[in-house]
């Protein structure tokens, strides 16, 4: 398939090779899978979601499974801006693959420390409940980076207003959509557990999204959302996504993306 740029109006660009992207996280920080996975066979990869200071050391999180996906609850792993600059940064810089970093709060003062750092091709800024406050952050985030900027959004009444309204802030694109809230009994204790649901179980929900948002939107949209098989991903480049992100089927097959990339590539 032809190259995709996420970007095209940014004066950095966002080039893919392949429409094919790891949904934030899924692969981690990319480093962890550098000896398993192919990474150049991907269009980019999105990193774990980052804030300014990072986490303390939490348990892990759960993934509990449910009817065609998976319930993610408790905070996955945020090392902070400081130990990702030096500890990860410096190997993006020698990949061939774009580097999207996920920023899940202190989005300016993460994109202010970004600017001219090796390695860090655009940001995706990820919003869930705080959705209303995503034009806002944008705003700020341009006003000091030049960096291409996704903008991840979650399921709600005014997702394509909203869409809207952080492509004028700044934003080069859309990511449709955010894991929706969901909960599952534990299947230990039938405790219900709180969390974040990914998998196919969404992809109908995330098709009518990305086909209504791309309808509506002169930006690129990116779609996320149970993306499983090259079936799956080809169904949200023709309902208008310019890319697809591969998010929890990695964590079963970590080639997923890559074979999905390939699939594509094969059949163009």
């Amino acid at each position: 398939m032809s190259p995709v740029d996420l970007a095209p109006h940014n004066p950095y660009g966002l080039l893919l090779r392949t429409p094919v992207m790891t949904a934030a996280g899924c692969l981690g920080f990319g480093v962890e899978y550098e000896r398993i996975v192919l990474l150049d066979r991907l269009g980019a990869i999105v990193t774990g979601s980052i804030s300014l200071h990072g986490r303390r050391a939490l348990p892990p999180p759960r993934l509990i499974e449910t009817p065609a996906g998976v319930l993610s609850v408790g905070a996955w792993r945020d090392p902070g801006l400081e130990r990702v600059l030096r500890e990860y940064a410096p190997a993006w810089a020698a990949w061939k693959t774009p580097v999207i970093l996920s920023v899940a709060a202190d989005h300016s003062e993460v994109a202010a420390a970004l600017e001219g750092v090796e390695g860090i091709a655009g940001m995706e800024l990820t919003f869930g409940d705080d959705w209303s406050s995503a034009a806002r952050v944008v705003a700020a985030v341009r006003a000091v980076t030049l960096l291409p900027l996704l903008v991840k959004l979650p399921f709600h009444e005014r997702l394509i207003a909203t869409a809207r309204q952080v492509i004028d802030a700044g934003a080069d694109a859309v990511t449709i959509a955010a894991p929706p809230r969901a909960c599952a009994p534990d299947p230990c204790t039938g405790e219900l557990l709180h969390g974040r649901l990914s998998g196919p179980a969404i992809r109908p929900l995330a098709l009518e999204a990305v086909a209504e948002v791309s309808a509506m939107l002169p930006a690129p949209v990116v779609a996320c959302g149970g993306i499983v098989t090259v079936a799956d991903a080809r169904s949200f480049l023709k309902a208008g996504a310019i890319a697809v992100q591969v998010g929890s089927a990695l964590l079963a097959d970590p080639w997923a993306a890559v074979r999905i990339a390939e699939a594509l590539e094969s059949t163009s």
